[in-house]
């Protein structure tokens, strides 16, 4: 599997835009972000078209998140612009049956292990945990997990409370 540059872009510019939760230009976006602006225009306006974004005219208009960041999984943005996680006739959940051999090949359980594993770690990632991470200096592994730690523990209160 190879995530485009397409898809780096649109989770860059979308994690920007959950961190903001405001309206962001495209040369907003393409500013903070540092990205080219017409390719993040059209990347913008596709991500639109399949109803992860809105967009908004006028003095205050801008792209902004369809849904709450954190009910935006990492799985979604990849599939709005790329499709299946993985393109094989019979990987996925109980997908044998599609596969156009008469009995299940040998690599099966291979592939099929490959996309649970995609699609657990993209569809467990939204983009209010990418949002919390990102920015600042590259820091340390333990200081990225504990921040990430308590964020999941923010969230959690939220829900309970």
């Amino acid at each position: 599997m190879r995530l485009s540059a397409r898809v780096d872009y649109a989770l860059r510019a979308m994690s920007e835009l959950a961190a903001a939760n405001a309206p962001r230009t495209v040369e907003q976006l393409s500013e903070a972000q540092r990205l080219p602006n017409k390719y993040l225009e059209a990347i913008l306006g596709e991500l639109r078209r399949t109803g992860l974004l809105r967009s908004q005219r006028g003095p205050d208009g801008g792209y902004r998140l369809a849904r709450p960041a954190g009910e935006i999984a990492m799985t979604d943005a990849v599939r709005a612009l790329e499709g299946p996680l993985l393109e094989m006739p019979c990987a996925g959940a109980d997908d044998l049956e599609h596969c156009d051999r008469p009995q299940p090949c040998s690599v099966h359980e291979v592939f099929q292990r490959v996309y649970e594993t995609l699609s657990i770690s993209l569809g467990a990632t939204n983009l209010a945990d990418v949002a919390a991470t990102a920015g600042g200096p590259p820091y340390p592994p333990a200081v990225r997990r504990r921040v990430a730690a308590e964020h999941l523990a923010n969230q959690q209160e939220a829900r309970n409370a």
